[in-house]
């Protein structure tokens, strides 16, 4: 009868066996570290099944790199959101619209209500409008 080829699971088994030395002599903060990345290896074994001609710790230490490369892509994702900066220059536009409101109220004599943000604290420039147009010429428009 030939040899029969072990599992990648009975292989990785070995692997973390023989890791159990290095283990015991890291702080227990590191042990606890090392079991993650260890379970993060775990996440691929199926695909490392395909890697025959790998080291099986090379294929380990590549499934783990993968995990936490997509931990990466995921926090800077969420760090540098397009969406949450779209809605940043939204906002930023509304602010100078609702100083221009603010402002041509002031100039027109009305008072607008009193909001104590710096950002209404800022001197703009007034700008007036001379309009003499009357509700009786949009009325004439076609």
């Amino acid at each position: 009868m030939g040899r029969t080829i072990a599992s990648i699971t009975q292989t990785w088994q070995e692997e973390e066996a023989a890791l159990n030395r290095f283990k015991r002599a890291l702080r227990k903060d590191d042990q606890v570290l090392l079991d993650e990345l260890l379970v993060l290896s775990r996440l691929h074994l199926a695909e490392a099944s395909y890697a025959s001609n790998l080291y099986p710790l090379d294929m380990y230490l590549i499934a783990i790199l993968l995990e936490v490369y997509k931990q990466l892509k995921t926090i800077q994702h969420e760090f540098y959101n397009p969406e949450q900066h779209k809605d940043q220059a939204r906002l930023e536009e509304e602010e100078v619209f609702l100083k221009l409101i603010t402002n041509y109220l002031e100039t027109s004599g009305e008072q607008p209500q009193e909001d104590t943000t710096e950002a209404q604290e800022e001197d703009l420039p007034v700008v007036e409008i001379e309009d003499e147009r009357s509700y009786a010429d949009f009325e004439e428009a076609p």
